[in-house]
């Protein structure tokens, strides 16, 4: 089976192990006359709940809510979820051929040998992984927040001290500075995170931040940001490292001047 989107290394490689253990599982389960279909909105329609289906050959897919979510490939042991009467997607198929197969009989198999039952335990948790890791990526796939890009040539202003906090802002090329009341309080550089602060505690900006040399930056809304930390906490650990430096370089400062 395969993702219907880029899938990771990982997940590929646990296909192939999948593939491996349904071998094994299925070398002594007898298997019935091929199973044809040109064209099938719903493989198991007409089929008994206790029927499996090897898929030798032709494009399967799953389909649940009419969302494409995942692809089949020659090897695959099909309908397992219906057999054991849970939720499934409806498969459709084109050109596709299958060796029947009874649930009761592989069942039957595997409680005969607890070398088949180390291989279905092991069966069920790579699937179990698999549709875990997939729903994983689905998730992070689904929260695209909104960013804008901008430019900034040295010396104009990124932020204002005083202004209302509507975005967090990553400086993605060059470097600025952040000065409050006219004061330098400290340099921003490349792929530091900035104007976070602000968002969080909904105060007006507490320094300007200006472009000391030609700037790239991405801007995402405060609403987008805040998902954004719950969607990818390690963001949380960026901020509390860069407030940190901060915090450091202001130490630096107040010893040098007194």
């Amino acid at each position: 089976m395969h993702l219907t989107e880029t899938q990771p290394e990982h997940l590929s490689e646990l296909t192939l192990k999948l593939r491996g253990l349904t071998e094994l599982l299925l070398h002594t389960v007898p298997t019935g006359e091929p199973i044809f279909f040109e064209q099938s909105a719903d493989v198991f329609a007409e089929l008994p709940n206790n029927q499996l289906l090897l898929l030798t050959e032709g494009d399967v897919h799953l389909e649940r809510q009419g969302k494409l979510l995942m692809e089949y490939e020659a090897g695959d042991l099909l309908g397992l979820s219906r057999a054991l009467q849970l939720p499934e997607g409806k498969l459709v198929a084109t050109q596709a051929r299958f060796l029947p197969l009874s649930r009761d009989d592989l069942i039957v198999r595997v409680n005969a040998s607890s070398e088949l039952q180390k291989h279905w335990a092991h069966y069920l948790i790579c699937v179990a992984t698999f549709f875990r890791e997939a729903f994983a990526l689905e998730k992070r796939a689904a929260f695209q927040p909104s960013t804008g890009f901008m430019s900034f040539s040295a010396g104009e202003t990124i932020i204002a001290q005083g202004e209302t906090a509507n975005c967090v802002y990553t400086l993605l090329e060059g470097q600025a500075e952040a000065i409050r009341d006219g004061v330098k309080v400290g340099d921003i550089h490349a792929d530091e995170i900035f104007g976070a602060l602000a968002v969080f505690t909904r105060q007006p900006r507490n320094a300007t931040v200006i472009a000391k040399t030609d700037c790239s930056v991405m801007a995402v809304r405060k609403e987008d940001f805040i998902d954004l930390v719950e969607h990818q906490p390690q963001i949380c650990i960026s901020l509390i490292e860069e407030m940190a430096e901060k915090i450091n370089q202001l130490n630096q400062q107040v010893a040098a001047g007194n």
